[in-house]
Order: C-alpha cells, then sequence, then structure tokens
C-alpha cells in the first residue's frame, strides 16, 4: 500500500517532468536560430565585395557601409507580382532601372528595393518569393532614420504578404540584432558629422 509521501513524490516526478516538456516546447516555439534555406543557383550574390557591385551604388569614395534586409516569403509561395508592384509604388517607390527607389522630399535615394533572386530586377512577368532591401548609410542624410524606415516597410510588408525580415545572411533577424543595425546607424552618423566639421 502506497503511503502519502510516495504518492507526494509521483505527483512532484510528474510535475517536474510536465514543466520541463513545456520549457523544452516553448524554446522550440521562440527560437531565432531557424534558418530559412535558400538555393544559392538562384539567389543574386550577395557577399563580399559584388555585394557593392550587384546594387550598382556610385560613390565617389569606395567605402561603402550597406545595410540589407531580406524579406522572404514564410513558406516559399511566389509573391502576386501586381500586388507587390502595386504595394511598392503606394510605399512611394520610384521605378528606376527596374527595381524600387525610395527617396526623400529632396530627391536623395533612402534606400532601394531589389528582386533577390536573379537578375535582381522587376518586370511584369517577374516570380519571387524574396525582395531585398538595401542602402548606402554613407550616402543617406540621416542613417539612423532611414534605418528605422526600412525596418518600419519592412513590418508592413511582413504583414501584408506573410514574409519573415531576415538580415543579410537571410537569418531571421532578433530585437537584439536590430538594435545593433540601429546602433551601426548612429556610428556611421557621427562619422559623417565629424568628416563635415573637419572639412
Amino acid at each position: 500500500m502506497t503511503t502519502n509521501s510516495e504518492i507526494y513524490l509521483i505527483g512532484l516526478v510528474v510535475l517536474i517532468f510536465l514543466i520541463i516538456v513545456f520549457l523544452y516546447i516553448r524554446k522550440i516555439s521562440n527560437s531565432t536560430e531557424l534558418k530559412l534555406k535558400i538555393d544559392d543557383s538562384n539567389d543574386v550574390n550577395i557577399s563580399g565585395e559584388e555585394t557593392q557591385l550587384s546594387f550598382n551604388y556610385q560613390n565617389d569614395k569606395k567605402e561603402q557601409e550597406l545595410t540589407i534586409l531580406n524579406l522572404i516569403s514564410v513558406d516559399r509561395s511566389i509573391y502576386d507580382i501586381e500586388q507587390l508592384l502595386g504595394f511598392l509604388l503606394n510605399c512611394g517607390g520610384k521605378i528606376i532601372n527596374k527595381y524600387f527607389s525610395f527617396t526623400n522630399k529632396n530627391g536623395t535615394e533612402r534606400f532601394r528595393i531589389l528582386n533577390a533572386l536573379n537578375p535582381g530586377t522587376f518586370e511584369n512577368d517577374t516570380k519571387t518569393f524574396a525582395i531585398v532591401i538595401v542602402a548606402d548609410l554613407l550616402t543617406v542624410d540621416n542613417p539612423l532614420k532611414t534605418v528605422k524606415e526600412m525596418i518600419e516597410f519592412s513590418v508592413n510588408f511582413c504583414d501584408k504578404f506573410h514574409a519573415s525580415l531576415c538580415d543579410q545572411y537571410r537569418t531571421p533577424i532578433t530585437k537584439q540584432m536590430i538594435s545593433h543595425i540601429e546602433s551601426r546607424a548612429q556610428d556611421v552618423a557621427r562619422i559623417k558629422q565629424l568628416n563635415t566639421h573637419n572639412d
């Protein structure tokens, strides 16, 4: 016959087991380590020096400080191109050389949006499940404001098109990564301000 202490002990073991299972499931569901695999053969190369060439930024100086975000369909389903182009136009994008440019009131480019799959351009018959947002923080007036606008645009896009916001390596972005990108933009702004005072 089991005693009360044995019943309490069994209940405690079951409770501990359920807590461990709950924590494990929560860890898996909240994991920021999940990566979206995309075949490299279909992508625009966005690593190394070819990154700068592929985005066609024309800068008098050789230095660039690119901020790159990827918006990738959650299930890799193809975006409806008419909805996509309409959304980009409604958000203020202008088509330049088959990519979308977002400018400030002075006409200075803040950031641009390209098709993340080859050949990197948008056409009426384009089929893509990923787009890339890029800005050269050395050429914009306000780097931090530009980064915040890129993030805001990305969040709106993700809500509308069921996409995941990813970094330049196509890893889902965390709040810490966003803070790091914003900190880097602040650093760039300070450097630009120092260079302006020194000139």
